[in-house]
């Protein structure tokens, strides 16, 4: 059996190694993205979406995309309208107008949360439900813009709890001071919120709701930015346990009083230490915007704002959204521009952060790719200690000694691991031996000192590959093919045909090889099948053939390719011997294929063919004499004449036959003299004689 070479990735995974790949692929702006898989980050050019402010994307733990949307048309992980993602009640010109939530425990549903512009009301905060298993892994929205409140516009950010599995999702409501946490955990989405109050009303003109709402990425501080009539930013201090907000601060870039013609501040970002925040600044509409950085590490207003330092005026655009990613640079987006500008090293205080002007450039077209917004993320993706408590395989996919993994140790006490196969450890990082191949529930159980309580369980449904091909064996056949190729479902694992197909199994109706790349937490096999015809078995008999009294034919059906023979006479040989007129049919069975052929046999142009010898004893054989059947002559004439020479029987035509009488009286046995002529098809004269034995 011919294989492809089977593919093996070989994960070695650490703790610093570890990262969360949920946020490796970014799509933004018109049509166009980053993937993180990459170092540097590649760009990429197939998005399906236009996205002038906010936009959310969410990949898997490996970094292969789920789907991305703009607020208003959910697409999926083949660039394809999601089933049902459509209409969706985010909007295009919201600061923050999506984010997604992965369900906690559950690797196929996830949460999308859209929030409406300012200028749109009606709108609010709502939900959807994405599951992932449907329409063959491409998704469908099986809940769509669930309503949670109101009276809310532009903000919505996500973190997770401290116990790093459930998620808080906190809104800013309109005409209120007040915050909104509502926590996702493994039962849903809690439409009661955790509420704080702050103070600082926003209300008046609706422009005043633009800004971003963005969170550290450990979660200890959020900050929202106020636009417009505030143009400030409010820092204060989140509690990852109670989903509360306190010891807001305020601060703003722009001298009080200072004219103002645009949105004044719109975005900020925090470093990924949490002690640098950056804020991007529009305050007038016709000079260059501005890029701060502030230190607030002190949480007090007064020391934050004499921090600021000037990063950059980058003329001639506004200045847009800022966003750490996941190689821990920040990223900023400015209007109509054709790339991307980086700051390289976010965590250093001053200038010394290398802020480098349109590093990213995105503008493959001649168009001006980049818009105000790039995607908006849970922040705990970007902080390797809120990594839930998890585990991976790693090592030769199909070996059946199988390493396993924790993606963080801090705070744990202890594990114990159940292998699926009445096997466990207790070690943190075990190498565990399957004896057969199959798909194995292991379960990691850790129990810890954090906020999270007593412990975790963890389960994964692990595929061991094993050196066995799990399409099985070629296979061959020499007539139409329809059949299903593949292997049973897999959790978790993702599937590749050379066809294009990505379903566990696909149904073959073509000759050809076939292989299959599945793929599951990180971990690819590749195994292939050759579907070949076989040879076919042949039936060919001879044409319609003639036969004569006396001159059998033979018929003959043998092939090569053929092990068995079915006669409609009965007969199992590859060939028979027909005397009499009649349709002739033979079955060939070869290569587990069956063929079928067919011929007609009918009298020929034969000469009068007369037996020798006859018996009448009424017992229905060979009771009469005459010319036998198949015989057509005219100015036919046939004499039987007895010893003496008297004429016993005579016949004009071939069809009378002699019973072996005379006058009503039996003959004798004995030998008969007979005289015979005609003409025969052809217009030739015939004279014959002989003689007869009549036996009683």
């Amino acid at each position: 059996m011919k294989k492809f070479t089977v593919l093996y990735f070989f994960l070695l995974f650490t703790l610093a190694a570890a990262a969360q790949k949920q946020a490796n692929i970014w799509y933004f702006g018109t049509r166009v993205g980053l993937d993180f898989n990459q170092t540097p980050p590649t760009p990429l050019y197939n998005s399906a979406i236009n996205g002038v402010e906010g936009t959310a994307v969410i990949s898997d733990q490996d970094g292969k995309l789920v789907c991305y949307t703009d607020g208003l048309n959910l697409i999926n992980k083949g660039h394809t309208p999601m089933k049902n993602g459509n209409l969706l009640l985010g909007d295009v010109s919201s600061t923050d107008n999506v984010i997604f939530v992965p369900q906690p425990g559950n690797d196929s549903i996830y949460f999308l949360f859209t929030i409406g512009a300012a200028y749109k009301t009606g709108q609010g905060f709502r939900y959807n439900v994405i599951n992932m298993r449907r329409d063959g892994g491409f998704g469908e929205v099986m809940n769509k813009n669930v309503l949670i409140e109101q009276e809310a516009y532009e903000k919505v950010a996500a973190i997770r709890h401290c116990n790093n599995k459930d998620v808080w999702v906190l809104i800013h409501k309109w005409n209120s001071d007040e915050y909104d946490a509502y926590l996702v955990t493994a039962a849903g989405v809690s439409t009661t919120p955790v509420i704080s109050h702050t103070g600082l009303v926003i209300t008046g003109i609706q422009s005043n709701a633009i800004g971003t709402l963005k969170f550290s990425a450990d979660g200890q501080h959020v900050a929202a930015v106020h636009a417009y009539d505030n143009n400030l930013i409010e820092l204060s201090d989140f509690n990852k346990l109670t989903g509360f907000i306190s010891n807001p601060v305020r601060f703003s870039p722009d001298p009080l009083g200072a004219p103002q013609t645009f949105t004044g501040v719109y975005s900020a970002s925090f470093s990924p230490s949490g002690n640098l925040l950056y804020v991007s600044d529009n305050i007038i509409s016709d000079e260059p915007s501005s890029l701060y950085q502030y230190d607030i590490s002190s949480h007090n207003a007064a020391t934050i704002t004499a921090s600021k330092q000037v990063i950059a005026h980058p003329s001639p655009w506004f200045s847009g959204v800022l966003q750490t990613g996941p190689d821990k640079k920040m990223y900023m987006a400015m209007l109509g521009d054709t790339a991307l500008t980086v700051i390289e090293n976010p965590d250093v205080y001053g200038l010394g952060c290398n802020y480098n002007y349109n590093k990213i450039f995105l503008a493959r077209d001649n168009g001006v790719p980049v818009q105000f917004g790039l995607p908006n993320f849970i922040q705990s993706f970007f902080d390797p200690g809120s990594n839930p408590y998890d585990f991976s395989r790693s090592g030769n996919c199909s070996s059946l000694d199988v390493p396993f993994t924790l993606t963080r140790t801090n705070a744990i006490d202890s594990v114990k691991w159940n292998f699926g196969d009445g096997q466990g450890s207790q070690a943190l990082a075990p190498i565990h031996h399957f004896n057969i191949a199959g798909s194995y529930d292991v379960q990691l159980i850790v129990y810890k000192i954090d906020c999270s309580g007593l412990n975790d369980t963890i389960t994964h449904t692990i595929w061991v590959a094993g050196q066995s091909g799990f399409l099985g064996a070629d296979t061959g056949t020499c007539g139409l093919i329809s059949f299903q190729v593949g292997i049973d479902p897999i959790a978790s694992a993702s599937y590749l045909w050379n066809t294009g197909a990505s379903t566990n199994a696909i149904t073959i109706d073509t000759f050809g090889l076939y292989w299959l790349r599945v793929e599951q937490h990180g971990c690819s096999v590749t195994d292939s099948i050759n579907v070949f015809k076989k040879p076919a078995p042949v039936a060919n008999i001879q044409g319609d053939t003639l036969v004569c009294p006396g001159q059998p034919v033979i018929l003959q059906a043998g092939t090569a390719t053929a092990n068995s023979y079915l006669w409609n006479t009965g007969s199992v040989s590859p060939s028979i011997i027909v005397t009499t007129p009649g349709s002739y049919k033979i079955i060939v069975t070869g290569n587990a294929c069956d063929a079928a052929d067919s011929v007609t046999v009918t009298w020929g142009d034969c000469e009068a063919f007369v037996p020798t010898a006859f018996t009448p004893n009424q017992d229905g054989l060979n009771d009469k004499f005459g010319v036998a059947a198949g015989f057509i002559a005219r100015n036919f004439s046939l004499r039987v004449y007895d010893r003496y020479g008297h004429i016993i029987f005579e016949a004009e035509d071939n069809a009378t036959r002699w019973d072996g009488t005379y006058k009503g009286k039996a003959m004798p046995g004995g030998a008969y003299t007979w005289i015979m002529s005609y003409i025969n098809t052809r217009g030739f004269k015939r004279a014959m004689q002989g003689s007869v034995l009549l036996i009683r």
